[in-house]
């Protein structure tokens, strides 16, 4: 199988230099991706321009990549401008997996602006800390709430509760409320 490599700022472009990709390419296809996935770092472009019509194998091989390089927090782009190649893709609902691009200049926006997102300021990553800190510490005061509450709950059912004394303390608060009626109507 023929194909070049580009490298750029961004990553890697890899681009089939074949009409037709099927079954046959596919052990050389998962095994250039491998070596590009773990040798090169940024993003990667597959770069299906020249290819006119491939296979369901050949995807086998684009989610192999798409697994490694996501395992690393890597984004892939697939350009495929081909009706052919498009439709291979949605009728396997991968165009809802894959991030597809009709232009190689559309791929290598997008690359650089996954490079701007993954690339954030020190400060922003030390402020995004410092409110996780503050986050687990509320857990942690959460955590010590529900601790306190289980307690009280087991101290209030371990409580003997004397049906008999409840009886007698709420017939001795009547009678204070019935003298203290009195006492009001009697002024």
């Amino acid at each position: 199988m023929r194909y070049e490599v580009e490298t750029l700022e961004e990553g890697v472009i890899f681009r089939p230099l074949e009409a037709q990709l099927n079954a046959a390419h596919t052990p050389e296809l998962k095994s250039q991706f491998t070596v590009l996935a773990h040798t090169t770092t940024g993003g990667i472009i597959v770069d299906l321009t020249p290819v006119q019509a491939l296979d369901s194998s050949v995807l086998s091989a684009l989610l192999l990549l798409r697994r490694i390089l996501e395992e690393n927090g890597r984004p892939l782009v697939v350009v495929a401008p081909s009706s052919g190649v498009q439709s291979v893709f949605s009728l396997s609902r991968l165009n809802e997996i894959f991030t597809l691009m009709t232009t190689i200049e559309d791929a290598l926006q997008y690359l650089q602006a996954q490079a701007l997102l993954l690339a954030k300021p020190a400060e922003e990553t030390e402020e995004e800390e410092e409110e996780w800190e503050e986050e687990e510490e509320w857990d942690e005061a959460e955590e010590d709430w529900e601790e306190e509450e289980e307690d009280w709950e087991e101290d209030w059912d371990e409580e003997e509760w004397d049906e008999e004394d409840w009886e007698e303390d709420w017939e001795e608060e009547e009678e204070d409320w019935e003298e203290e009626e009195e006492e009001e109507e009697e002024r």
